[in-house]
């Protein structure tokens, strides 16, 4: 390419080989890669500065940055400080990468349990780059993030943590949270703080595979309480905890993973009599649930409860900050592992979750969340009527006549704010997901998720993995023109 003439991606032609129309930032990507895999951009070559290719294409400089980090990623390109960014790599190997790219397409993953995506008009996020603006606005910069969290910082997060909480329906203090990196990192805490090796510990018979991951690591052992659609069965619940001797339940009863179910309020009080008569400890896992829009069911038990929550669901994955919260004791003994909780955060990515949470920008990122939960739950029930139900049928609350549903129908969704669907297939899951991902779509079968080698024939279905409403309506009508489902 002639010296005085710069590379700048062909943006049309990159739009046009793809399968489905994608942020901007990766349109670039797509673009250089195409380049170098034609020899329009040789190796070696030095491309123009970012903020010159920015100009030249009327677009963020963000954007840029964005693209040629990602493409930096995919060994497309390497840059050095003082020298510039050149192209890397044969142009074979460029091509290996679209055509890699391009298989990875044909497969839709619905089996990621993440958030949507929460993209502008033009096809961006830029909460990420408003944050880092604003905190560089600062006194100081961004250099005071390169250090340890001073104790005063510390003391911040966790104001901002209870504001957090208190927002979401679950009023506590200060002095009763503690700041940790990742919901997942915050139960492991917990569980070592009260647990010892081969104790027994209650979940749902079905539970999230990073409660399977830790009883592994720390030897203990889950005993799976019989579960319907309302949840943990509260009869079931105290005959494990007589049964077991257990002290400790970990459960997830709002919006749970896999199932999606919710207990109603006759559910919740049951099951909150028990663990008060037994006075177990009830770690309450609020994750998915803060997208519920109703608060923790351990809000009134917070002295025989410890709830922990986090940004992943609900705001960005990508902002590792988490919260546990409560009154038991076992809080105060947590408190003292400082290690294992508030040095855990990178200081620059709890500034951003303290800055969201005071601004505002959490709550604005959770409601939006949840419109588009409900947006992609609405294609769900077009295309599975008959899984859809009404939230009286489903939950059992008094309907007509002050009576109660005795026979509602575990295979249906009622909750059309959580992100994901449990739908019962006539066929074993496992050969079922394997069949499916050979259609393209990628799900969860339920052995994943069961604690014993019984467990139902299921699978689990995100509708948020999905990267557009065109993208999961592909995907749900596959799945249902399998014959699989039930």
């Amino acid at each position: 390419m002639a010296d005085n003439k710069i590379w700048a991606p062909n943006l049309n032609e990159a739009l046009a080989a793809s399968t489905s129309k994608k942020p901007l930032y990766l349109q670039i990507v797509d673009a250089m890669a195409q380049d170098i895999a034609s020899g329009k951009l040789a190796i070696g070559e030095k491309l123009p500065p970012q903020r010159q290719l920015a100009w030249h294409l009327d677009i963020n400089l963000s954007t840029v940055t964005k693209a040629f980090r990602q493409a930096a990623k995919q060994q497309l390109i390497s840059g050095e400080v003082g020298r510039g960014t050149y192209v890397l790599g044969q142009s074979a190997e460029a091509e290996l990468f679209l055509l890699k790219q391009s298989a990875e397409q044909t497969v839709i993953d619905l089996s990621t349990h993440q958030p949507a995506k929460l993209l502008d008009k033009r096809g961006e996020d830029n909460a990420l780059e408003l944050a880092i603006a604003k905190l560089s606005e600062q006194a100081g910069g961004l250099s005071e993030y390169l250090d340890y969290q001073s104790p005063s910082f510390v003391a911040e997060l966790k104001l901002a943590g209870a504001k957090w909480l208190s927002d979401l329906g679950y009023p506590i203090s200060a002095q009763h949270c503690l700041i940790t990196n990742t919901a997942q990192n915050a139960l492991m805490i917990s569980l070592m703080a009260c647990c010892q090796k081969d104790e027994v510990v209650l979940v749902n018979e079905l539970t999230f595979p990073g409660m399977k991951a830790l009883a592994k690591q720390m030897g203990i052992k889950l005993y799976g309480v019989k579960s319907d659609h309302l949840g943990l069965v509260p009869e079931a619940l105290a005959l494990a905890i007589r049964t077991t001797g257990a002290k400790v339940l970990v459960s997830d009863p709002l919006y749970q993973n896999p199932t999606a179910a919710s207990m109603n309020d006759k559910r919740i009080s049951d099951i909150k009599a028990i663990i008060s008569r037994e006075k177990i400890l009830f770690i309450e896992e609020y994750v998915i649930g803060a997208l519920s829009g109703r608060p923790p069911i351990s809000a009134d038990i917070q002295s025989q409860s410890i709830v922990i929550s986090s940004f992943a669901k609900a705001i960005s994955p990508g902002i590792r900050f988490a919260v546990i919260a409560g009154q038991h004791p076992v809080l105060t003994q947590i408190s003292q592992q400082s290690h294992a909780t508030s040095w855990q955060l990178s200081p620059l990515t709890a500034a951003i979750a303290k800055l969201w949470i005071d601004d505002g920008t959490a709550h604005a990122r959770t409601k939006a969340q949840q419109q588009e939960i409900s947006a992609r739950f609405k294609l769900f029930a077009t295309i599975f009527p008959s899984k859809v139900t009404t939230a009286n049928e489903f939950t059992g609350d008094k309907v007509r006549g002050n009576t109660h549903n005795k026979k509602a129908d575990n295979t249906k969704q009622a909750n059309p704010l959580c992100s994901h669907v449990w739908l019962r297939v006539n066929q074993d899951a496992d050969l079922v997901a394997e069949q499916l991902e050979t259609q393209g779509v990628r799900v969860v079968p339920a052995r994943v998720f069961a604690v014993s080698h019984h467990f139902p024939h299921a699978i689990r279905v995100s509708l948020t993995a999905a990267k557009s409403h065109k993208e999961l309506v592909k995907a749900l009508n596959t799945i249902k023109q399998s014959g699989f489902i039930e």
